[in-house]
């Protein structure tokens, strides 16, 4: 489904992190599907103030593809399990680095990233993160 293709806007308020570390401050999200290809593009500002721009394009095959800026995966593979969900992981250097589950609400109001970042000092997060649309 191409429902939830679009631009979103993280709410900080709505979400929840279980890492100072790995807390994002804000940030922009679009997302664009093209037959079973997924493309990411995200700006954002991490816990120390950096901006990170990083970016993705991936056949929701499974399969491993390169990503592009992100310090904490070179990688990422992407299955989707119904036209409002899909996951993803992430490695770097071919070691698990992250995985998540993106939803969409019934409503089309309300993008949910449920996210754990493996290699998280103190162990795997268990983050939250709430998107808007962008409009």
């Amino acid at each position: 489904s191409k429902s939830w293709a679009g631009t979103w806007h993280l709410n900080p308020a709505k979400s929840k992190f279980s890492s100072k570390d790995f807390t994002t401050k804000s940030e922009t999200r679009t997302y664009t599907l093209d037959g079973k290809r997924l493309s990411m593009r995200s700006t954002g500002v991490n816990a120390a103030g950096k901006t990170m721009k990083w970016s993705y394009s991936a056949t929701t095959d499974g399969r491993w593809y390169p990503t592009s800026g992100n310090p904490n995966a070179d990688r990422v593979a992407l299955t989707f399990v119904s036209p409002r969900e899909f996951k993803s992981r992430t490695s770097l250097k071919g070691k698990p680095a992250a995985r998540s589950t993106v939803t969409l609400s019934a409503d089309g109001n309300e993008l949910r990233l449920a996210r754990s970042i493996l290699i998280a000092k103190g162990g795997p997060t268990n983050d939250t993160l709430v998107y808007e649309p962008v409009k």
